[in-house]
């Protein structure tokens, strides 16, 4: 049966080889063919249904080894890989758990963190919303919008709140995000709290916050005058508690 398997993935094309190698983590393959000349376009972005790069593909299966191989061929050098709905190598990364790669990929090409898709989804929208408190720190330390919205105004901390990531609420309030900030729809990210334990977390954290920096000497508070302001956005007891806490899809 093996042998069976091994013939007929030969008897594919290139380029669905190539593609094949990548999901399933065979680096062998992928280098063999790469130094033999047997794929023209490192990049295969016709061999892939959803219109991904070969860097892309790895990023969706976290191939972190063949991402840092292709990163190293200058698989990025011509332009940034983007797909048909405008997603990034950081957005895939990101929305599927593989903080290394999405990590590996922004310290190569920085200027690619606050980059949107269609739906106004950016690689801390989904770090948010699935935890990935490194790719966060990483993005807000190098100049990113703690309070960045998607196209339904949602910022981070509204996903983190939503998917009940009590350390990243916490990241995300220490470094400024606003809790009374609203959505579109006219809710915050206490309105669509996972849980009351969330909503407590919420309410409990920028309360101490909130205490924390009238300490300080106004100079030496944290706060951005050029980010987005709300009537008590750091005090806790100034900001509307839902009637029953809803999770956003």
């Amino acid at each position: 049966m093996a042998a069976l398997v091994m013939m007929t993935d030969f008897r594919l094309l290139p380029a669905q080889r190539f593609h094949q190698a990548i999901v399933a983590n065979d680096m062998q393959m992928l280098q063999w063919m790469i130094d033999n000349k047997k794929i023209d376009d490192l990049r295969n972005r016709a061999a892939d249904d959803n219109g991904w790069s070969s860097l892309m593909l790895a990023a969706r299966h976290g191939r972190l080894e063949i991402a840092q191989y292709l990163l190293g061929l200058g698989h990025e050098d011509e332009c940034i890989s983007t797909d048909s709905e405008g997603n990034t190598v950081p957005m895939i990364s990101a929305k599927y758990r593989h903080e290394c790669i999405c990590l590996a990929y922004l310290e190569r090409y920085p200027q690619t963190m606050s980059e949107v898709n269609r739906d106004g989804g950016s690689a801390i929208s989904w770090a948010a919303q699935n935890g990935l408190n490194k790719v966060i720190s990483w993005i807000l330390d190098h100049g990113g919008n703690v309070n960045q919205r998607d196209i339904e105004g949602n910022t981070p901390l509204h996903h983190a709140a939503s998917w009940n990531h009590y350390s990243t609420v916490s990241l995300l309030l220490e470094r400024d995000g606003l809790p009374g900030l609203k959505n579109h729809k006219g809710y915050t990210a206490l309105e669509y709290a996972y849980s009351n334990a969330m909503d407590k977390h919420i309410r409990d954290t920028a309360a101490k916050l909130h205490f924390k920096r009238q300490q300080q000497p106004p100079q030496a508070r944290p706060f951005s005058s050029s980010l987005p302001r709300a009537s008590g956005d750091m005090h806790a007891s100034a900001l509307p508690r839902p009637a029953q806490p809803d999770h956003f899809k």
